[in-house]
């Protein structure tokens, strides 16, 4: 595993290492074109102010010059520079962004809630966004950690559930917490390959990809079953149970009947709010490519949202199936591959990096946020 870890990584570093290349060289022949052809309606505006003295001349000779002088500022405008990013699509795109972020909260209540774990709202979703903090840590073992230690706080528990009587030790709330953030991590990854792989279709990728793309959706759907989910976290559970014995401590008690904690509305109910949350994040990468101009244009309305939804949630999920730190490289490898069919490499490049920063600041914040909300309840 940690072989292939490492093959995985060189691979996409050198993939990435090529893309930024041929992304400079376009960028260069871009400015080199749009100064071309800048020089040139310089020199034409130059010719049609020294044109005839008659009225009808001066009519054509003032449609004409204005004519090019918006082609001009078109020009100049199409350039990704500073002056021309949209800073108010980029503060548009980290709202959606941090507001996307909330719904995975309320799948990993709900799974809470089953397993008779008792936990606010308030402190899941503190918890759920503090976990975001872990996501660059290798292994991704920290992002458990986090959350679980948020949800299991010895502090006071504000707002108990009245359906939860009986509360478990901390030894067995621990792993009951740590098989319901597995729920939510499962569900949410498994609703994002879906719906990638059904938007797929969408793009002009090879027929091949898209087929490979319904396949991997299909097999994203199969572990969201109430039957296949509650096989997979019994073996969850009894895996950790051997794996602490192992460590000479006491073993996880009992989980509750997993099949009453498992249910068709709960998966349901996840499934809508992990479909939301990706649209939101859809919708926040659309924003950042729309905030930086593109000089081949480009798609309007709902393509524009529908490409950028389909190479953010494919490269999140293969990312995160990488098991590298925050899925570095490879979430951004597969989101230029998509990006590559609907826009120019120098625009898809921006695009991913710009990002990349802020996902990861709207994450920091809110996890910052969130360690803050937290000490304040536990005082």
């Amino acid at each position: 595993m940690r072989w292939a870890k490492r093959i995985i990584a060189v691979l996409v570093v050198v993939g990435l290492v090529l893309a930024a290349k041929d992304a400079v060289q376009r960028w260069r022949a871009e400015v080199t074109t749009v100064q071309v052809r800048v020089e040139d309606i310089d020199q034409q505006l130059d010719s049609v102010s020294q044109g005839s003295g008659e009225a009808a001349s001066r009519e054509v000779s003032t449609g004409e010059r204005q004519r090019l002088i918006d082609e001009r500022t078109r020009l100049l405008g199409s350039l990704p520079t500073w002056q021309n990013v949209s800073f108010g699509s980029i503060i548009l795109a980290a709202m959606f962004y941090a507001v996307g972020l909330l719904p995975p909260a309320c799948v990993l209540h709900g799974a809470l809630r089953g397993f008779h774990v008792p936990c606010s709202l308030a402190r899941a979703t503190a918890a759920q966004l503090l976990g975001h903090a872990g996501k660059y840590v290798p292994g991704k073992a920290m992002v458990v950690v986090l959350r679980v230690s948020a949800i299991v706080s010895t502090s006071r528990t504000d707002s108990l559930p009245a359906v939860m009587p009986d509360v478990p030790s901390r030894q067995p709330m621990i792993g009951r917490a740590t098989t319901c953030v597995f729920f939510e991590t499962l569900l949410m990854m498994s609703v994002g390959g879906a719906l990638a792989g059904c938007l797929m279709w969408s793009t002009p990728l090879p027929q091949w990809v898209k087929w490979a793309a319904s396949l991997m959706a299909v097999a994203a759907c199969i572990p969201t079953l109430p039957p296949v989910m509650r096989r997979v976290i019994e073996l969850v559970s009894k895996r950790r149970a051997r794996s602490q014995s192992n460590d000479s401590t006491k073993p996880d008690a009992k989980l509750p009947d997993v099949s009453s904690a498992i249910t068709w509305p709960r998966l349901v109910s996840g499934w809508g709010w992990s479909l939301l949350s990706w649209c939101l994040i859809g919708l926040s990468f659309a924003c950042v490519m729309k905030a930086i101009p593109a000089y081949d244009g480009l798609p309007v309305g709902h393509e524009l949202l529908t490409v950028a939804t389909a190479a953010i949630s494919l490269g999140m999920v293969l990312g995160f199936a990488s098991l590298l730190p925050g899925g570095a490289g490879v979430r951004e490898w597969v989101t230029l591959v998509v990006l590559g069919t609907v826009t120019d490499p120098t625009h898809a490049l921006l695009c991913v990096i710009t990002a990349r920063i802020l996902f990861i600041v709207v994450e920091s914040v809110l996890a910052l946020v969130s360690h803050l909300y937290l000490r304040t309840v536990s005082v």
